[in-house]
């Protein structure tokens, strides 16, 4: 089973669920994880998707942190019974950590994005709560390379250490092209250092590409592009995924 541990779904911005739908079959990915855009707090679209599908798709919402009414807001998520993930920049992380904390033990996955790197949410994780959430870093911790060198990423390794803390593989379009050269000995260490059972394949569509981009992007890692084990191909491409967004 190959299961897309983030993609975006939407009628605002990137894609409805239709052609969503439609890149999952063209590449053959079987479940997938929709995420909410950034700035977007109406989370209803989303609900609708995962009900009319709860089998194929779980829901990664977003709430205005900012406002008074968050914890509210949390509340209301949480009640439609359709989100599994609540997503969180770096900033709002920082800005508002009991927020993050309180949908952790509510039990949803907080989905952090770090556009500049990892090293800013270091000293936030030890004062979120202990669980029975996890902690998503997408996009590999949002590593940067400079004229075909990393110039930034091994810093995500240390978040290792919080065995609450996941990674997605996924969004290396965004730091250079296909095959991603530059980032294979990442990709390998953070397989190495946070375990097969901790790291999860995205397609972060339509962000990648077309699903002919996408499919490119799941080749390496099913192909072994990457140079990873078999069992950690399988663990990647779709067990770890069932085990965080769609096991009860």
């Amino acid at each position: 089973m190959i299961i897309d541990a983030y993609t975006h779904c939407g009628i605002e911005k990137f894609r409805p669920l239709p052609e969503v739908q439609e890149m999952m079959a063209a590449v053959g990915i079987d479940r997938a994880v929709l995420a909410q855009h950034l700035g977007q707090y109406d989370n209803s679209y989303i609900a609708s998707c995962v009900k009319l599908a709860p089998d194929a798709f779980a829901g990664v919402a977003m709430i205005d942190t900012t406002d008074p009414g968050a914890h509210d807001a949390l509340t209301a998520v949480i009640e439609t019974g359709a989100f599994r993930g609540l997503r969180m920049t770096a900033d709002m992380l920082a800005a508002a950590p009991v927020i993050a904390s309180a949908a952790i033990e509510a039990g949803l996955n907080v989905t952090l994005f770090c556009p500049d790197g990892t090293e800013p949410i270091e000293s936030v994780l030890p004062l979120l709560a202990a669980g029975p959430g996890r902690i998503v870093v997408t996009h590999l911790g949002s590593p940067a390379v400079e004229k075909g060198v990393l110039v930034r990423g091994q810093g995500v390794l240390r978040l290792a250490a919080d065995e609450r803390v996941m990674i997605t593989l996924s969004g290396a379009g965004m730091v250079c092209d296909s095959p991603h050269r530059p980032l294979q000995q990442l990709v390998r260490d953070v397989v190495s250092g946070f375990g097969p059972d901790r790291v999860m394949w995205a397609s972060n569509f339509p962000v990648v590409g077309d699903p002919a981009a996408v499919a490119a992007d799941l080749a390496l890692l099913t192909s072994n592009i990457w140079g990873l084990s078999k069992e950690s191909i399988k663990m990647i491409s779709g067990v770890v995924a069932q085990r965080t967004w769609f096991d009860s």
